[in-house]
C-alpha cells in the first residue's frame, strides 16, 4: 500500500499494460493476505474502502507488451466494465449494514456471463478466484463483525440471504471448463476447478455456520418462516461440507492432491468441512436426520484424508488427533463407531519434523519418478511431482536431519545474538559492538 498499488492508476503517461502489472500485482498480494486471514481468523489488514483498483483483466502475461489494441476489443471493454464495478469491495455502515447484501447483489447484473465467452485461461481462472476473495473480504466484515450483536437475528438472516444470492451469482457465472460442480472429462483445467470449488464450498460453510446451532434455544419466541430460514441456512452449510470431501476420492493420496489442488490450504479446507460434518453429528444431525450415513461417513473421510497427511506435517498431525478424537466422543449420538484404523498413525511420525514445526516432507523424502496420481485427477506432467522435487543434504554433511534453511537461519540468529550483547542492569549503555553487516 506504501507504493499505491491498491489505487487505481490515472496516469496517461503510463502504458495500459504498466498498470494491469501494477493491478495484477496488488490483487495477488491482496488473495494472499485474504487467505491468510481466513485459516488465522484474524481480520485482513486493510479494508475495502482503502482499495479502489480495478480487477485485472483475464490477460495472460504475455499478452501485457502486446500492442495496446489487445485492450481495445469488445469483450476486454465489457471485462473492464465489470472489474470497476467488482472492485468496489468496501463494506456498508453499520446503520445500513442490513440492507448491503441485498444492494450489493442487485448490481452484479447479468454481465457477469460475458466472463464465459473469454477462452479459460489460467488469467480468467484468478480473475474468477479474486470476486471470490473479495466477497469473503464482505462476509468476515459484515457478518462476522462485533458490532452485529446489538442487531437483531432478522438483520442477520437477511445479510446471509443476501450473500448467498451473491454466491449463486457468482457460480452461475463460471465458464463451464471451471464449474466444478460438473462431471468433465477434460482435465486441463482441473487444478483450477479443484481450487475454485474448495473456496466457494468454504465460502458457503462461513456464511452458512451461523445457523448451524440450536437456534431455537437462543430465540425461542422465532416465527415459523424464520425458522425454516435457519434450518434451511443450516442445511446449506452442512452440504456444502459434504460437496467439499466429494470433491476428493474416497482413498487418500496426498501426492496426488498436491498436485492439483492450493496444497498450502488443503489442511484448511479438511479441517474446516470436518468441524461442520462433526458439529451437526454433535447435534444429532438435527437439520440433516436423513443423511446421518452419509455425514459420519464424510466426516471419517476427512480425518482419513489428514492421518495419511500427518506422517510429515505438523499442522495436519494436530489436526488428525483432534478431530479423530472428538469424533470417537460423538459417534455414539447418531449409533455410529469410528473405524479403529483412524484412530491411530499410519506409521511413524517423522518426530524431527514435528519437533522442528515445520510442514514440508522430511529430507529423505522423495515422490517415485513413475508415481501415478488417484483415479479422477489426471494432472498433466507439468503438476505432477517429479523425483528429487524435495532438496537432500549434501553427501558429505553430517546434519542430516535439518533441511539447508534452518542452518542459514541458524547463523543469522548468531549475527544478531552477538550484535545484542546480554543486559547489564548495573551498565544501561547502549552496546559497542557493530552490527555484522
Amino acid at each position: 500500500m506504501a507504493l499505491g498499488l491498491n489505487l487505481r492508476n490515472n496516469d496517461r503517461s503510463l502504458s495500459e499494460s504498466s498498470k494491469q502489472i501494477r493491478y495484477l500485482v496488488w490483487w495477488s498480494v491482496a488473495s494472499v493476505e485474504r487467505v491468510l486471514s481466513g485459516i488465522t481468523g484474524r481480520p485482513p489488514s486493510f479494508s475495502g474502502f482503502d482499495c479502489s483498483a480495478p480487477l485485472p483483466l483475464p490477460l495472460e502475461e504475455e499478452m501485457f507488451m502486446s500492442s495496446s489494441t489487445v485492450y481495445d476489443t469488445p469483450v476486454l471493454r465489457s471485462l473492464r466494465r465489470l472489474s470497476t464495478e467488482e472492485s468496489d469491495v468496501s463494506s456498508s455502515t453499520p446503520s445500513s449494514v442490513a440492507k448491503t447484501a441485498t444492494s450489493r447483489s442487485s448490481r452484479e447484473t447479468s454481465k457477469d456471463g460475458e466472463g464465459q465467452r473469454i477462452n479459460p485461461s489460467n488469467a480468467l481462472f484468478f480473475l474468477y478466484l479474486t470476486k471470490l476473495y473479495c466477497l469473503d473480504d464482505d462476509i468476515m466484515k459484515e457478518l462476522y463483525r462485533p458490532g452485529l450483536v446489538t442487531q437483531s437475528w432478522a438483520t442477520v438472516q437477511s445479510l446471509i440471504a443476501g450473500f448467498q444470492k451473491r454466491l449463486v451469482r457468482w457460480h452461475s457465472a463460471l465458464p463451464a471448463a471451471f464449474d466444478f460442480a460438473r462431471n468433465q472429462r477434460d482435465q486441463t483445467f482441473l487444478r483450477q476447478r479443484m481450487c475454485l470449488g474448495l473456496a466457494y464450498y468454504s465460502s458457503t460453510m462461513i456464511v452458512n455456520r451461523a445457523c448451524l446451532c440450536k437456534v431455537a434455544e437462543k430465540i425461542p419466541n422465532e416465527t415459523k418462516s424464520g425458522k425454516d430460514a435457519d434450518r434451511a441456512n443450516a442445511q446449506s452449510c452442512v452440504h456444502a461440507a459434504k460437496y467439499l470431501m466429494d470433491l476428493l476420492p474416497d482413498e487418500p493420496n496426498p501426492a496426488g492432491l498436491y498436485a492439483v489442488s492450493p496444497w498450502w490450504n488443503m489442511v484448511h479446507h479438511l479441517m474446516q468441512a470436518a468441524t461442520v460434518l462433526m458439529l451437526e453429528i454433535s447435534l444429532r444431525a438435527t437439520h440433516c436426520p436423513d443423511m446421518s450415513d452419509q455425514l459420519f461417513t464424510a466426516a471419517q473421510k476427512a480425518i482419513a484424508w489428514l492421518q495419511r497427511m500427518a506422517s510429515d506435517d505438523m499442522a495436519a498431525f494436530r489436526a488428525w488427533r483432534l478431530s479423530s478424537e472428538v469424533l470417537q466422543k460423538i459417534a455414539p449420538k447418531i449409533g455410529r463407531t469410528v473405524d479403529d484404523r483412524l484412530t491411530r498413525p499410519l506409521q511413524a511420525i517423522n518426530e524431527d519434523v514435528l519437533m522442528q514445526g515445520l510442514s514440508t516432507p522430511p529430507l529423505d523424502y522423495t515422490m517415485p519418478a513413475t508415481s501415478m496420481p488417484v483415479p479422477g485427477y489426471m494432472p498433466t506432467s507439468g503438476y505432477m511431482p517429479t523425483s528429487g522435487y524435495m532438496p537432500t543434504p549434501s553427501s558429505n554433511s553430517d546434519d542430516t536431519t535439518h533441511p539447508p534453511h534452518t542452518v542459514w537461519d541458524s547463523l543469522m540468529l548468531n549475527s544478531y545474538d552477538n550484535y545484542l550483547e546480554d543486559f547489564d542492569p548495573t551498565n544501561p549503555q547502549p552496546p559497542s559492538t557493530q552490527p555484522p553487516w
